[in-house]
């Protein structure tokens, strides 16, 4: 009997294509090289052009994320208006001027951006030393144990279907 004709196969609409499942699949080996690094390059000045050139190859990751989620934002906004030149932004068309600018909400979200940064290092920070004390205390690759679940996370995070959230109404 074909899966298809079974009223209990679960059936997932969401397939992935060749562009996500690369960007899946390399960035989750770089989160993977960042966390591991430090089991396999010890002396501090090697893991730092290490970790830099890992920092390069996530930027390309999330440039491509990025890239990809303009470019389906523009697509939504053509097919809801056939008036490409209205969605055209530039230069020429969008001033940053006092008048069109929300000045508590833009110190709110530099706030808010501020918090992330600095949670952001202190897990970082506790990562990286959570992983040393491992170490010292005799546990093999105390560093690539946790860098195999924060790959697998960003990989699965990535693939999370967001189609359904962006549906124009």
């Amino acid at each position: 009997m074909p899966s298809h004709d079974n009223p209990k196969t679960r059936r997932f609409p969401f397939v992935p294509n060749a562009r996500q499942q690369s960007v899946t699949l390399f960035g989750t080996l770089v989160i993977f090289l960042w966390y591991a690094i430090p089991d396999f390059i010890t002396e501090k000045r090697a893991r730092f052009f290490t970790r830099l050139a890992a920092l390069a190859g996530l930027a390309g990751v999330f440039a491509a994320i990025t890239k990809n989620t303009v470019n389906e934002v523009r697509r939504d906004f053509t097919m809801e208006s056939p008036d490409e030149e209205a969605w055209e932004m530039n230069s020429n068309t969008v001033q940053l001027t006092r008048d069109n600018l929300n000045v508590p909400m833009l110190v709110l979200l530099f706030s808010f951006g501020g918090a992330i940064i600095t949670g952001s290092i202190w897990i970082e920070t506790w990562l990286f030393r959570r992983g040393e004390r491992r170490r010292r205390e005799g546990v093999r690759f105390a560093h690539t144990r946790q860098a195999i679940p924060l790959g697998l996370l960003f990989g699965a995070v990535n693939l999370l279907d967001d189609s359904a959230s962006r549906q124009v109404s």
